[in-house]
């Protein structure tokens, strides 16, 4: 019974053997011809990228945007007179952003799914700063904000960044978390 058990099991690891060996002779294969042209039409889509402007609907996946106003400063006034003023040494880039759902169910749309690019390659995250997220409006931020089908939102998203950048363009995702992935650009300036 000991040999006829140790005989199944020579076999099994044979198998499992030829099937580990077999698979990585496949991705070589596959990729060694097509890995050039993989590259070529990677480089033909980044160069056909459309970068939208302030004012297009931008389709991302499932969800559209639409940028409708973009201010800079380097304070954030408060309404609230118990509210202090948020205040930099570099600028506040404030984003008015149309969140659309073109879903047939409801998605979530948070500030974590827009970055700012600027013209050396940096990208910039949205504030997290308290002071900043009182001083605007809580009612008209993006965060983990629910939209029906068929419904838009409206919001405001605050990038800081340094005095010196001039030109930058919006990165808007496709959706939070698994259902990200797709990006456009808006230019913004």
């Amino acid at each position: 019974m000991k040999k006829f058990g140790k005989f199944i099991l020579i076999i099994f690891g044979v198998i499992i053997a030829i099937g580990i060996i077999s698979s990585f002779g496949d991705d070589e294969s596959s990729e060694g011809g097509s890995n050039e042209s993989n590259k070529t039409e990677a480089k033909a889509e980044k160069e056909e990228a459309k970068v939208y402007q302030i004012g297009d609907k931008v389709e991302v996946g499932k969800l559209s945007y639409e940028v409708t106003n973009v201010s800079t400063t380097n304070e954030i006034k408060s309404d609230n007179e118990f509210i202090e003023s948020a205040t930099t040494e570099g600028q506040f880039v404030i984003i008015d952003i149309k969140a659309y759902n073109n879903d047939s169910e409801a998605r979530m749309v948070d500030s974590t799914m827009f970055k700012i690019k600027d013209d050396q390659d940096r990208e910039f995250e949205p504030t997290s700063d308290v002071d900043v997220a009182m001083a605007v409006d809580s009612m008209s931020d993006f965060f983990l904000q629910d939209i029906n089908p068929g419904l838009s939102a409206s919001g405001k998203v605050v990038f800081e960044l340094p005095a010196d950048v001039a030109t930058y363009t919006l990165e808007v995702s496709s959706g939070f978390g698994w259902s990200g992935g797709e990006y456009e650009s808006i230019k913004l300036k």
